[in-house]
This record gives C-alpha cells, structure tokens and sequence, in this order.
C-alpha cells in the first residue's frame, strides 16, 4: 500500500466523505423519486380535474374556448373529431398527426408524445353531454409538458443535494482540521519516541492537553524514565565488573612493586647516618597508605571487603597531616586544617580505609587548587563530617552528576577509581560524599558514623 494511503488523516477522512456522500446521494435520489411521484399525483389530479368539467361541457368548444381553457389549466388541449381528425387545438399541431398513431385508446395511464421540440405526456377521454354533437368534437386529448415533471424532478433532489454536499464540504474541513492536530501531535510523539530509542533518555514528552494522546505521551515519558535508571544501573554494574577485573590485575602488579620500594628505602634508612631525617618516614608512609590502596583493590576484584580495623578518629587526622602536609609544600599549596576538639574519644569503624579516602579527596584538591582547606568536626546528629575546599575549577559540567562513577574522570592519565572508592568506603562507614561549588570554590563533603568504642566488623558490602 502507498504511504499516502497509509496516512491516518486519510484513513479517518476517506470513509466519513464516503459515507456523507452516500448519503446524500441516497436522499438526493429519494428526494427525486419523491418529486416524481408528487408531480404525476398532481398531473392526474389536474387531469380528472379537467376531464371532469369538460367531458358533459354544456359550451361549444371552439378555438378561443380552447385556447383560454388551456391558458387556465396551464396544460394544452386537442380536441378531435369522429374521423380522427384535430379540430381545435391550443398548440400547433403537424398535419394528420392524430389520425394515426400516436392517437391511443383511452387508458387509464399517461402517454408520451413528441411534438416538434417539446414532449408531452397525454391522456385522451370521450366527450358526452348536449353539446358533444353540435361542435363535432368526439375527444379531448390533454398534454402536460414534460419538461415541468423533469424541472419538478430536479427541483425537489436540488436541495437535498446540495445540503448534502454543504454538510460534506463542512464535515471534511472539521475533519480535516482535527486530524491534522491529531496527526502532527502522533508525528511529534513519533519523533520523541525515537530519540528515547536511541538512548536520548531525557527527551521531553508532551503530555498536555489530558486526553488519550497526553495519557500515552505520560506513560511514554514513564518509560523514558525507567529507561533511564535501568541504564544508569546497568552502566553501573557494567563498570563495576571491569573494576573488579581492572583492580585485579593492577594489585599483583603494584604489589611486587611496592615490596621492593619498601625493602630499597628501608636500606637506605639503616645506612643513612642523619637518624633525624623524617623524609624517609613520610616515604614509608606513603607506601604504607598505597598497599592499603592495593589490599582494598585485591578484595573488590574478589567481591570481598577488608576487614574493620577500628582507630581513634584524630590519629587517622594526625597520619593524613603527616603524610600530606610535605606533599603540599612541594607544590606550593597552602593547606589549612581545623580539627574539632570535641573528637578526642570518637572512634571510626575502619580507619586505613578512613584514611585511604580522605587522602584521596585531599590530594585531588591539592592537584588543582593553590589554596586547600580542611574541616573536620561533629555534625549535629554525632557524625564525623570532613570538609575539603580548593580554589581550584572544579570538576567539569558535563561529569557532574557522573564524577562517583567508575571510570568517569577529567585527568588524562586518571583511570576514574579514586572516587567510586571514596564514595564505597563513606557507604561502608554508614555514611556519604557529595559536592559542590559555591564562590569559586569546590567543596567535597564525606559524612561517616562514629563511636565511642571499637565496632564490631560490618557485614560484607558490594561495590
């Protein structure tokens, strides 16, 4: 089938024009029948009307007589003799015309005649009475114009005719106009869904005005939305089982690694005559903090978690400012560090992974700010909150709903794991991380809970 004939607008416009004008078909020729009927009802009413009056006449019927009788009757008279022969007639009449055929036996139905240009329909009757001898008129032939039973004919199918194709012209511009906004909202609907089918899940579906089409555009954006989580959570898991497979590998890499650097420095420390040099320190430090990183990687790839290694949340503090604080100056950065007082005695539940993740936070800043400032303190509802500000640009718009994600990254040589680990461990700790960017400053917020005394180990976590 053509596209043309395909078309909705089509299809809803064709069968109400066809039906309309069947219709009015229909009544045109009923309206003619009608018109038919009513006409010959009134010929034979004039008809009996005129036979009536003239058939005992008491008068003469001569040629005036004729003549103004027809004029009154408005039908045209032939009066003919014995012989067959016209005696009178009210039009002309051919020479010997009706002496033969079409002359008829008086029936009881009309005949149909032609006479020069004009047909006529005719009945004849037989003149009796006092006066039928005396003008040698035998019988009257009565003609009614067949031209006025068409004309009456028509007249009556005109009208309805006409309304009938009005009421169609009138139909299919209404019709036309309506399906043209249904058809062009079905057209734009088309297209939405379209860009959702190909993975444009925040499309906008209309869903004004409320009727049949803004229900299904709302359902459509219902789907768009769904559409859209289940991506979202099937890109996560996705991410994750490379994570698994990415962290693996990158373990037993980085532990053969870090072994030897840790054995090369503890060398060089014993045979280094300057005892109060703590630069070596920081270094095993570092390393020490990079094997957690690696022990942490080791268990994810297994499905794994670490277990909780309690620690006073100030020491934590205490091995970050040791560690960070040479690191900052190195780079020129000023660090600035306000620890709340009130956190002698709190507890975190796992502080390598603790600390593994604040320093992460803190050395993203300090990558990308000239200026860091670090805040830790108890929230009103006994959390331990740790705020990192940097004067730095920030993560970049198009990543910032997506910066906690595996493998979402700004940096180049980034591989997007630091986050999505900050983030499982501030959700291992009961907590959470968010960000924010407020007067040319990033804020990165981590919220974990505390106690007063050593948990016991969580139950195992997925990434």
């Amino acid at each position: 089938m053509s596209p043309r004939f395909r078309s909705l607008r089509l299809r809803l416009l064709l069968p109400l024009v066809m039906v309309s004008m069947i219709a009015a078909i229909v009544v045109a020729w009923a309206s003619y029948r009608s018109g038919d009927r009513l006409s010959r009802e009134q010929i034979e009413t004039r008809y009996q009307a005129i036979e009536a009056t003239l058939v005992g006449a008491p008068f003469p019927l001569t040629q005036s007589i004729t003549q103004s009788l027809s004029d009154l009757t408005h039908t045209e008279l032939i009066t003919i003799g014995r012989r067959g022969n016209v005696i009178n007639a009210s039009i002309p009449v051919p020479e010997n015309h009706w002496r033969h055929p079409p002359v008829a036996p008086e029936t009881s139905d009309f005949q149909k005649v032609t006479m020069g240009s004009e047909v006529f329909l005719y009945r004849i009757f037989s003149r009796h009475g006092p006066a039928a001898g005396n003008d040698g008129v035998d019988r009257i032939a009565v003609l009614f114009n067949y031209n006025d039973l068409y004309r009456a004919r028509i007249q009556a199918a005109a009208f309805p005719l006409a309304t009938g194709f009005s009421t169609i012209l009138l139909l299919s511009s209404i019709t036309f106009w309506i399906t043209h906004r249904l058809t062009s909202r079905l057209s734009y609907l088309q297209r939405q869904v379209n860009q959702i089918a190909e993975g444009h899940f925040d499309t906008e579906i209309p869903t004004d005005p409320i009727d049949e089409l803004g229900l299904l555009g709302a359902s459509v954006q219902r789907m768009s939305d769904q559409l859209a989580q289940m991506w979202q959570q099937l890109t996560r898991t996705q991410g994750e089982k490379l994570l698994h497979q990415l962290a693996s590998g990158m373990a037993h890499q980085l532990r053969n690694s870090l072994t030897g650097a840790r054995m090369a420095i503890e060398l060089h420390r014993r045979s280094c005559s300057d005892s109060e040099d703590t630069t070596l320190q920081v270094a095993l430090d570092q390393i020490e903090q990079t094997e957690d990183y690696v022990r942490q990687l080791t268990l994810v790839a297994a499905g794994k978690q670490d277990e909780d290694r309690p620690e006073r949340l100030l020491d934590c503090i205490h091995h970050l400012q040791n560690s960070i604080n040479p690191i900052a100056k190195h780079r020129h950065v000023a660090l600035q560090w306000s620890v709340d007082e009130k956190l002698d005695d709190v507890m975190i539940g796992d502080g390598p992974s603790y600390s593994a993740a604040a320093s992460n936070l803190i050395l993203n800043a300090i990558e990308v700010g000239t200026e860091v400032r670090i805040r830790v303190a108890l929230t009103h509802d006994q959390k331990c909150q740790i705020v990192i500000g940097d004067n730095g640009p920030g993560p970049p718009e198009q990543l910032a709903d997506e910066i906690f994600e595996p493998f979402v990254t700004s940096k180049p040589e980034g591989l997007g794991l630091g986050l999505p680990l900050v983030r499982r461990t501030a959700q291992r700790h009961g907590g959470s991380v968010k960000w924010e960017r407020n007067d040319g400053w990033t804020q990165f917020t981590m919220t974990t809970q505390i106690s007063t005394t050593p948990p016991s180990p969580s139950a195992n976590t997925p990434l």
